[in-house]
């Protein structure tokens, strides 16, 4: 499969294989690339939903692995707020540096998101899963996005997110509602042999997982 960033987003054909004609942006969000007008029309249902000016966050929606499933549907936040279960303040860092990271933020970034998720992307989160800025492996929304989920329940079990991680506390996922999945459209059977095998052998329940 043919990969990189000149690529159309629905049948991955690259700029060398598209007849030769060069591949264009979408002309609402400048952000998905098409080899023609065929396959942006079959993509728009979906695409839609999506569709938006482009904003500085864009470039980093796909992950790491850069498959299409993996893809953020949410925007990058700065957290600006405490959270006491983990002991951390504005930027999720330790609380008692909050106040220089803020300092520094204003100061020598002059509150320019772009250039201060360069240097502190940790000190940001997707609002459509709750995962850090700086994850590069997928996007952990256990059935609310329109592609497939990513978490180890939802892809290699198939099962809920155990309560002790749901209702654990972390700034990153504190004020979203997210649901507990599993998404159907994750689940991989041979992972989750797998993954069922290696619990019973540890001894370990689903909520210590």
């Amino acid at each position: 499969m043919p990969s990189g960033k000149d690529v159309c987003s629905v049948c991955t054909k690259c700029k060398e294989e598209a007849d030769a004609k060069k591949l264009f942006n979408c002309t609402g969000c400048k952000a998905r690339l098409y080899c023609g007008q065929q396959c942006q029309k079959a993509d728009w249902p979906t695409h839609k939903k999506q569709c938006k000016p482009t904003v500085w966050y864009d470039k980093y929606r796909k992950c790491g692995h850069g498959g299409s499933h993996e893809i953020h549907e949410g925007r990058l936040e700065l957290i600006t707020w405490s959270c006491p279960e983990d002991d951390t303040g504005w930027g999720a860092c330790f609380a008692e540096e909050s106040d220089g990271l803020r300092h520094q933020f204003e100061t020598e970034f002059r509150g320019d998101l772009k250039k201060f998720y360069k240097y502190w992307p940790q000190g940001f989160r997707w609002t459509c899963c709750g995962c850090c800025g700086s994850s590069t492996y997928g996007c952990d929304h256990h059935g609310t996005g329109s592609k497939p989920c990513t978490c180890d329940f939802c892809f290699r079990m198939g099962k809920p997110v155990s309560d002790k991680i749901y209702n654990e506390k972390v700034a990153s996922r504190m004020g979203l509602t997210l649901p507990k999945g599993p998404d159907p459209r994750s689940y991989n059977p041979l992972l989750a042999m797998n993954a069922e095998i290696g619990r019973s052998i540890t001894g370990m329940d689903e909520d210590d997982f």
